[in-house]
């Protein structure tokens, strides 16, 4: 603009003097802000509008006043004290309580009085004089019930600290129990709900825990062991208690284990009752009768009839059939007896198709185990399913049709169709 002034002969400014450019202010960036954070605060500077509202330095630096409070020492006096005692404190000036603020921790014990004529009538006592009682209520008093320093003061030095206890809620008990029978409605209630009207100090209780006490301090390292040593063997029995407890519970699976080889060994099966029972996954409850509702009144004798059945799917099928086979009713006229032979019979036949099911997987294990064996004595390659991939088809076969087709893995027989899954 400056060369096009120039070439028409216009002066450069009004004056004929070039214009002096706004010196721009440099500042730098401090050490460790990111660039991006210091372009906003620069701009924020330069613009004059800032992004956050902030107040003018003078507000915002201001120099808070706080008025600085002074202490001084003056006396006080413990309302709980009964001489008038004058001590001194630091206290600050703006303190204006004039009560000693610990004081409300002197927790005063409320100690009962008798007067002589109800000392007469009711609290007369053949080992106790009164002279020796009022000496016991004034230590009570004095002392607040605390019995080591009541024991240590009192006259007589024959009376031992629970002879001293037991005297003392003897008296209170019956002064209160005196009162009350000659009291007003309002003022019965208060005494029948003080704590001392129906205690009674048991003496001999007292010096059994004082006893025990002082053989339990006065054990040895060896006697320290031994107890921990009987303490953790009482755990564990305890324990082994609760798991056979648990376990013969009825429902439990040790019941149903009983139950079952007893029905076992009922059938001539009792040398191998607990081989043919292990490992049967329908065990739990089989022989128990079927379980009622608590609190129920007039119920249908048909709700007891019992619908158990194996717990694997697969053998359905085989149970229904074995129904079938016994002529087992779908239907039937709910009595107590019939209701009685229908449940025990179908648990007959839950238990049944169980070991049937236990018996051809057996078989089937047997037969891979004596061919693997026979394998290896000849000397020959084995599949991986134990039968012989080319010569020994033959004795496969001969495996495979004594006992018809190959049965699966839950028991029953099926084809030689593999899954595509």
């Amino acid at each position: 603009m400056s060369d096009i002034k120039d070439i028409l002969g216009i002066s450069r400014t009004a004056s004929g003097t070039p214009a002096s450019r706004p010196s721009k202010s440099t500042v730098k960036k401090p050490e460790g802000m990111s660039r991006e954070v210091f372009a906003l605060l620069h701009q924020d500077s330069t613009s004059g509008v800032p992004l956050v509202p902030t107040p003018s330095p003078d507000v915002a630096f201001k120099e808070k006043q706080s008025r600085v409070i002074g202490w001084e020492h003056k006396p006080f006096t413990n309302v709980a004290r009964k001489d008038g005692l004058q001590l001194h404190h630091w206290v600050k000036n703006n303190d204006k309580s004039t009560a000693y603020s610990f004081s409300r921790f002197n927790k005063v014990v409320k100690v009962l009085s008798y007067t002589d004529v109800e000392y007469e009538m009711h609290l007369t006592c053949p080992g106790w004089s009164k002279q020796d009682t009022d000496a016991l209520f004034d230590l009570c008093h004095r002392f607040d019930l605390r019995w080591a320093v009541i024991h240590d003061r009192f006259p007589a030095g024959t009376r031992s600290l629970e002879q001293l206890k037991e005297r003392y809620y003897d008296v209170c008990r019956m002064l209160l129990s005196a009162r009350l029978a000659n009291a007003d409605q309002a003022a019965a209630s208060e005494l029948s709900d003080h704590p001392l009207a129906r205690f009674r100090f048991d003496i001999q209780h007292e010096k059994d825990r004082k006893h025990e006490f002082e053989r339990l301090y006065s054990r040895s390292e060896a006697e320290v062991r031994e107890e921990l040593k009987r303490l953790e063997q009482a755990k564990l029995l305890e324990t082994k208690l609760k798991a056979q407890k648990r376990a013969l519970k009825p429902g439990g699976r040790a019941a149903s284990l009983a139950t079952l080889k007893a029905a076992l060994s009922a059938s001539g099966l009792s040398s191998g009752g607990d081989l043919a029972v292990s490992g049967l996954p329908s065990l739990a409850g089989l022989m128990e009768p079927p379980k009622r509702a608590r609190n129920v009144g007039i119920t249908l004798r048909s709700k007891d009839v019992s619908a158990k059945r194996p717990a694997s799917e697969k053998q359905l099928s085989h149970f229904e059939s074995r129904m079938r086979e016994m002529s087992m009713p779908s239907r039937l006229l709910p009595t107590e007896n019939n209701v009685n032979l229908y449940n025990h019979c179908r648990a007959q036949v839950v238990l049944l198709v169980e070991l049937e099911s236990k018996l051809k997987r057996l078989e089937y294990e047997r037969n891979v185990i004596m061919m693997r064996k026979q394998q290896a004595a000849t000397g020959q390659p084995l599949g991986a399913d134990g039968s012989q991939p080319h010569g020994g088809q033959a004795s496969s076969h001969h495996a495979q049709s004594s006992h018809g087709k190959r049965p699966r893995s839950d028991g029953h027989q099926g084809g030689s169709k593999r899954s595509h899954h």
